[in-house]
Order: C-alpha cells, then sequence, then structure tokens
C-alpha cells in the first residue's frame, strides 16, 4: 500500500507529493515527532506535532496520509508556525531524538522522505491555509484528548501523546 502526504490533495504523477510505504510513513512521522517534541514551546507548535503524529498507521495500515494545506495552520501565526516545521525537519536530518527508537532508520530512505516533506512546507503560504481545518480536526478532539489537556507526553519516548497514545509506543 502507499501512503500520500500531499500539498493539498491533488495528487499526480509529476507533483512533488511523498508517497511512501507503511514502514516510511512510520519512520518518517516518528523521527519528525522525536524533533518537534524537543523543540515544541507554544499550543500552536505542539498542535501541529500531535497533528502529525496521528496521522500515522496508528489509524490505519496503508492508505493514509494528509494534506499539508489541512493541518493545523493558524494565519495568526503561520510565519512562526512555519518556520517551527523546518526547524523540525532540520531536527530529524540531525537525528534529533534517534537514539530513543529501537532500529536504526535507513538515512538514505530518510533523506529524501525529508527533502521532500521539507518542499511541500516551503510550498505553504498564509493564503493556503484551509480555514476550517483546524476546528475541524479539534471538534473531534473530547475532554480527555491530550490537545485538550495541555499536551502530555510519552514517559518513555518524550513525544506529545495522541488520542492514540504514543506513536512510537504503538508500533
Amino acid at each position: 500500500m502507499s501512503n500520500i502526504i500531499s500539498f493539498d490533495g491533488n495528487v499526480t504523477p509529476d507533483d512533488d507529493s511523498l508517497q511512501m510505504s507503511n514502514g516510511g510513513t512510520d519512520v518518517l512521522i516518528s523521527i519528525l515527532a522525536l524533533s518537534g517534541s524537543v523543540i515544541a514551546r507554544t499550543e500552536n507548535e505542539k498542535r501541529l506535532m500531535v497533528y502529525l503524529s496521528e496521522n500515522d498507521q496508528i489509524i490505519g495500515r496503508g492508505c493514509v496520509g494528509f494534506d499539508i494545506v489541512e493541518m493545523p495552520w493558524e494565519k495568526a501565526t503561520f510565519e512562526e508556525d512555519k518556520r517551527f516545521m523546518l526547524r523540525v525537519i532540520k531536527g530529524a536530518e540531525n537525528k534529533t531524538g534517534w537514539e530513543k527508537l529501537d532500529y536504526s532508520p535507513n538515512e538514505r530512505f530518510v533523506s529524501c522522505y525529508l527533502e521532500k516533506f521539507e518542499n511541500l512546507i516551503n510550498r505553504m503560504t498564509a493564503d493556503d491555509i484551509r480555514a476550517d481545518a483546524s476546528k475541524n480536526w479539534l471538534s473531534g478532539a473530547d475532554e480527555k484528548d491530550p490537545v485538550r489537556c495541555g499536551f502530555p507526553r510519552c514517559k518513555k519516548h518524550g513525544i506529545f501523546l495522541t488520542c492514540f497514545g504514543c506513536q512510537i509506543c504503538n508500533h
């Protein structure tokens, strides 16, 4: 099965969408979660990390993914949040937190995934934000959801928990 992270859902053979195997998706989301959880400070940054972690294999084996424009961006903080996401990618490239994994990611594949993910983030502008995306995503969170409870972290991996638990422990 192929998982796709696209810019806006319009996937064509020559676009810049990121297509990965189930394992590749798991690795990408895990290393982004490890990197981002170290540097996230604001509520928006933490929310972006939880969103990424919730959009992995936890919710299905194959055919998962998301669109960059559907992430919980906020127009008021977009430029800061975009810079944060680019720092998250750089941290993952520098192997931030990889020592917490019980495997060694394939650096060749990871490098390619991170480069493509960075290209998608770089394309994003405040005008591309889907105004209702953040609201719709948060509307599904009940009062016990980590995004409503102060963003707790996994005691073992230090990443932000999702409504499914820890992205890394669940695999």
